[in-house]
């Protein structure tokens, strides 16, 4: 065998190798040889077909079977010879070849790019420093008496912050129907904006058994592909207009939580918030640190890793929608995730070569704590945690969070850190309740 290495893009490898015909000859007689035993032919008793017999039979197959194997094997005795580090599966390029003849195939493949991360240390830091006040509390405590609040139905006009429930009927343009196009028994919060652009305000000032008909543009962007740039005519009739109620934080209510009563709650809800804080302040010192490692360490991507990203950012938008999952992502959605996917795909190939310069190794006792964390979750966490650890998956996926951990920890160890005062509901991105709601 012989092989040649040409580089394509900047990191495109195509490795072409020759494979002698007298080697796969060898490997398909030998491959016959072992089959003829266990063959059942008709006319031949049970391993005693003639091996012309068995050739005729099963020849090409087995063919298929030591070329397979033979290239697969070479490519990655090749890739280990040539110090190679793929990126990508390869795909291969067969070039047809005579009876008799070497066969030329050529692996074409992405390599991780060869770089040393620069400027790691003594990244500048700006570290929020926070005292929670009572003011603080009480913003998170509506916060929360928001997650058990109920609706009571009310005969005026509806305004930001109501509840409609309606039933509504919706057709494109040309009076075609589409998918999603009608309800009933809906539920939508003005000015929640979960709704298509200009259907919560459509409806604002509306009350119970009206009618209200208007035409909306779908987003260029819409999840469905085929309501792009559509405009569509909506039918909505009214059928109760809810305002929000927030509960009083009395037994009842704090027992929803799992405490006893508003003493135990509020001691709770202090220490989530310190938690909460502690949290956040890391992930504004992480995306600090990725943004200057990004910038002192522009990077070449490997294009099959980008559009790995960009298809799990698809698939998850549509999971969170309760959308089913396709493999055509529409031009306008690939150029909204690509931007993320290449941060992505640029941070774990820094992260991954610094681990490497820094010799870090998975903490065990990390790793038990993450797995300890995500088993606490489910009903029977000992159960959980016993799969888990069994499945190896789960341990490589254990080990990468863990390294990403202890990497971060020392790059804020060994930043340059600046103490900026700021409020808790800044660093947490928490806004003030809206001013229409009730209490019970």
């Amino acid at each position: 065998m012989s092989l040649a290495v040409e580089n394509g893009s900047e990191l495109e490898r195509r490795l072409t190798l020759t494979i002698g015909a007298q080697e796969v000859e060898t490997q398909v007689d030998e491959r016959l040889g072992r089959l003829s035993p266990r063959t059942r032919i008709k006319g031949f008793r049970p391993g005693k077909a003639p091996l012309s017999v068995i050739r005729q039979h099963y020849g090409p197959d087995v063919r298929q079977e030591v070329l397979r194997d033979l290239i697969e094997k070479r490519y990655w005795d090749s890739v280990t010879e040539q110090s190679l580090r793929p990126a990508s599966a390869p795909s291969f390029e067969m070039q047809p070849a005579e009876p008799g003849q070497p066969l030329t195939v050529t692996a074409v493949f992405e390599v991780y790019p060869d770089f040393q991360v620069k400027g790691y240390e003594r990244i500048p830091l700006r570290r929020p420093k926070v005292d929670i006040t009572e003011d603080d509390l009480a913003l998170v405590v509506e916060k929360l008496r928001r997650q058990r609040s109920h609706w009571h139905p009310v005969e005026r006009a509806a305004r930001t912050g109501d509840r409609l429930f309606l039933d509504y009927e919706a057709s494109l343009a040309d009076g075609r129907a589409f998918k999603g196009g009608a309800g009933r028994d809906v539920y939508v919060e003005l000015g929640s904006g979960r709704e298509i652009p200009g259907f919560e305000a459509a409806l604002e000032g509306s009350a119970k058994d009206e009618e209200r008909e208007f035409d909306l543009i779908f987003p260029a962007d819409h999840l469905q592909r085929e309501l792009a740039g559509q405009r569509a005519h909506f039918k909505v009739r009214v059928r109760e207009v809810g305002e929000r109620h927030l509960p009083e934080v009395d037994d009842e209510f704090c027992r929803s939580f799992g405490t006893q009563g508003p003493e135990e709650w509020f001691e709770e809800v202090r220490d989530s918030m310190h938690r909460e804080l502690v949290e956040a302040i890391r992930l504004r010192l992480k995306q600090a640190i990725d943004d200057h490692l990004l910038e002192k360490n522009p990077v070449g991507l490997p294009r099959t890793l980008v559009e790995g990203e960009i298809r799990q950012l698809h698939r998850s938008t549509l999971e969170q929608l309760g959308l089913e999952a396709r493999e055509e992502i529409p031009d306008t959605l690939r150029a909204r995730y690509e931007p993320a996917a290449r941060r992505r795909v640029a941070l774990s190939l820094i992260y991954r070569e610094l681990v490497r310069q820094l010799g870090l190794t998975p903490d065990p006792a990390r790793m038990e704590a993450l797995l300890t964390a995500v088993a606490a979750e489910s009903e029977n966490p000992d159960q959980l945690s016993s799969e888990l650890r069994s499945d190896p998956r789960v341990r490589q996926d254990l080990e990468r969070l863990a390294l990403e951990e202890q990497l971060m920890d020392w790059l804020i160890e060994h930043g340059a850190p600046e103490e900026v005062p700021e409020s808790f509901a800044s660093v947490l991105n928490l806004n003030p309740a809206r001013p229409t709601e009730s209490n019970a």
